[in-house]
């Protein structure tokens, strides 16, 4: 039988026989990680095989649960900080990889190849010991079914370390440096040439994590208090009102009054969206793209009294919505529709005073939070995502009263899906005009944050108004 021989530098090499063969990733269902007695090691095998599924083309809010089930909590904090992490930076990784190399790792010992880009960022940018990132790294190759590349996995980083465990930044392109697929880094060297590098280096930084407080049922001052008790720092927001960024990261389950429905996590510039339809009493409301749920949540704490309608394409999402309307104690009406059908409009009625259209969209604005995005989002998804996006500002106008108002918003940043939407969206119809809100002291029609700006995501809003 041949065996294929993947060789390193400086004569080390390891057999690959059909015999043991690699195990490959199934991309209708990921493989688990049993609980394991050598915890380092089913950490490292959990985050590479996270890892390598997003190389599949899975996203990590499907994926990486799944990964994670079978951990106490410190344990997955560190998986998600290793996942993270080496996604944020797998392009300057997998380049530091290549030097180590003789040939690239195929997509059959694709595996290893994600362990090795794992430790790769723990060796760099954590402060985690050397050595015990190699020794759980080489334990598990075998919980990650790529045994037989044991040898090599030990070879590499040994190699690495002797090299001064470092990344030479110098002469690498910015795209490197900052791990930015091509596509991308062309369209915002183009359309953001001032802000270019802030953008790539603020996509890279950890979020911040922001909750927004019910305010229709306790005041921000009074939260702030409990928050003082239970010595979590917090800062305000001067850019949204219920915003609070927590200086102390705390779940879901520790933050206070949480499950009783009195907070919500929810990022600052998500948050400046639904203001912008300016809730009142009696108004018939559509949030026409609503999963998950959260700025549904927000209009109707500025305004219990309102008709509420939440629609979404996606029923698995809008239960999710549902079961987070249920615990802040609110009570819209969801509805499953694909807001690009014809024939799903009829689901809705019209006559709408307001509708909240935020889009599907690229995601560009919170890479920060979702770092596969860079890995998964291709160019050519552009031209589909903003035709969708056209289809849904057309039937979202033809649900609108006359006067009605209209906010579009995306969490993107990329012009095609933002300013220029709206102004072809204008174009089209003579009886659409943006209705200009206050940005700071200036009245616009349309604002576009950036990746960081005022602490937030990056985001883009619009404000219309049908003519009568």
């Amino acid at each position: 039988m041949t065996a294929t021989v993947l060789h390193l530098k400086k004569n080390t090499s390891v057999k690959l026989t059909k015999k043991n063969p690699h195990y490959a990733i199934k991309r209708n269902a990921p493989v688990g990680i049993k609980k394991q007695t050598a915890t380092g090691s089913a950490t490292r095998a959990a985050a590479a095989m996270a890892v390598a599924a997003v190389e599949n083309g899975k996203s990590l809010t499907k994926t990486l649960p799944f990964y994670l089930q079978n951990m106490d909590a410190r344990d997955r904090a560190l998986v998600q900080e290793i996942v993270y992490g080496t996604l944020r930076h797998r392009r300057l990784l997998s380049e530091r990889l290549k030097d180590l190399l003789d040939h690239s790792i195929t997509k059959r010992f694709e595996n290893s190849r994600a362990l090795l880009l794992c430790a790769l960022y723990q060796i760099v940018f954590t402060r985690i010991p050397s050595h015990a990132v190699v020794a759980s790294t080489v334990g598990a190759c075998q919980l990650c079914k790529c045994k037989n590349m044991t040898g090599m996995v030990n070879a590499v980083l040994r190699r690495f370390l002797r090299e001064k465990a470092e990344i030479n930044k110098e002469g690498k392109t910015p795209e490197i440096l900052y791990s930015t697929p091509d596509w991308l880094y062309k369209n915002l060297e183009k359309k953001y040439p001032a802000d270019l590098e802030k953008i790539l280096k603020n996509q890279n930084e950890h979020a911040p994590l922001w909750i927004r407080v019910e305010s229709s049922k306790i005041s921000v001052d009074e939260y702030i208090t409990i928050l003082k008790n239970k010595g979590i720092e917090y800062q305000r927001s001067d850019k949204a009102d219920d915003a609070l960024m927590l200086l102390t990261p705390v779940s879901t389950d520790e933050l206070p009054l949480f499950n009783q429905g009195l907070v919500s996590v929810q990022d600052v510039s998500a948050q400046m969206a639904a203001p912008l339809l300016e809730p009142k009493t009696g108004e018939k409301i559509l949030d026409a793209c609503c999963a998950p749920g959260g700025k549904s949540a927000q209009l109707m704490n500025l305004c219990p009294d309102i008709q509420l309608f939440c629609a979404d394409c996606d029923a698995e999402r809008l239960m999710s919505a549902q079961k987070n309307f249920q615990r802040l104690k609110r009570n819209p009406k969801c509805i499953i529709c694909d807001f690009t059908s014809d024939n799903d409009l009829t689901l809705l009625g019209n006559d709408y005073d307001k509708i909240l259209l935020d889009a599907p969209c690229s995601g560009t604005g919170v890479i920060r939070r979702h770092p596969d995005i860079k890995w998964l989002r291709r160019a050519k998804d552009i031209d589909i995502l903003t035709a969708t996006q056209s289809t849904m500002l057309d039937h979202a106008l033809a649900l609108l009263k006359p006067n009605g108002i209209l906010v579009y918003s995306t969490c993107s940043i990329l012009k095609e899906e933002n300013e220029e939407q709206v102004k072809s969206f204008l174009k089209r119809h003579s009886n659409v005009e943006l209705l200009p809100f206050d940005d700071h002291g200036t009245m616009t029609g349309f604002k576009q944050l950036l990746p960081g700006d005022d602490g937030g995501d990056g985001f883009f809003y619009a404000r219309f108004i049908k003519k009568s």
